[in-house]
């Protein structure tokens, strides 16, 4: 969905159209995902910080400036909250190296992903390496989400996949 369509629906919301919301959450859902996958790992806290982003983009809503980009608008906010929570579980818990490495190791797929993720400079590269390689998500897709050329889509998955051969 191209953003100017995906405007219409936040307009309908505004107007009180909670069915709206549905549509909204289905087009931005996945990059609210990786906004917070990039700084958490784990799947349940990532599941709550999702729910906390739209609870605040949606009461903040009079806040968004209409024909601008709103899924970068939302991802904004999911990111936020992501590094808030990081920040405030880092002075909360109290874990040594051993146990951390150990939790980190517990998952072999994840932590390839991770390092992989590592590799990546740009958010461009992440989101779309993300997208394609961890949600299957198709090329066409991935280029209508983000509003890109698919040409550029695929130069950018691409490179990253370049530079992951590289260092892994």
């Amino acid at each position: 969905m191209k953003a100017r369509e995906l405007e219409k629906y936040v307009d309908l919301y505004k107007s009180g159209d909670s069915d709206a919301f549905d549509i909204i959450y289905q087009e931005t859902q996945k990059s609210v995902y990786l906004s917070i996958y990039n700084i958490i790992k784990n799947k349940e806290t990532i599941a709550d910080l999702m729910q906390d982003t739209y609870m605040k983009a949606l009461s903040s809503l009079n806040m968004y400036t209409p024909n601008t980009n709103f899924t970068a608008w939302i991802s904004t906010i999911a990111r936020n909250l992501a590094i808030n929570y990081y920040n405030k579980s880092k002075r909360i818990e109290l874990i040594d190296e051993v146990e951390e490495s150990y939790m980190l190791k517990e998952d072999t797929k994840s932590s390839i992903i991770d390092d992989a993720m590592r590799l990546l400079d740009t958010e461009d590269e992440k989101e779309i390496f993300f997208l394609h390689i961890v949600l299957n998500t198709k090329f066409k897709d991935i280029a209508k989400n983000l509003d890109m050329p698919l040409s550029t889509v695929y130069y950018i998955y691409k490179n990253a996949i370049s530079k992951i051969k590289e260092n892994l």
